[in-house]
C-alpha cells in the first residue's frame, strides 16, 4: 500500500490497484486513512535538535486531533 500511495508502482500495477480499490471497501477506506495520515505527517516540522520518540508521537497525536475528519 505504501508504494501505490508514494506513487513508486509500475503503470500496469497501479492501474490494477485503482480499479481494486474502487470496488473494495475496506481497501479504499485504509487508503484513504493512510493519506491522511501521511499528509499530517508531512506538516510536521523536522525534529529539532533532542525530540525523542514521545515528543514526536504528542506532536502527531495534536495534529490529528486538530485535523477535520474527511
Amino acid at each position: 500500500m505504501s508504494s501505490y500511495l508514494d506513487g513508486e508502482l509500475a503503470l500496469r500495477r497501479r492501474a490494477r490497484m485503482d480499479r481494486h480499490v474502487e470496488e473494495c471497501h475496506e481497501c479504499r477506506h485504509l487508503i484513504a486513512g493512510l493519506g491522511r495520515m501521511l499528509g499530517l505527517l508531512q506538516r510536521l516540522a523536522p525534529p529539532s535538535g533532542g525530540a525523542d520518540a514521545q515528543q514526536i508521537a504528542a506532536s502527531v497525536r495534536l495534529l490529528v486531533r486538530e485535523s477535520p475528519p474527511s
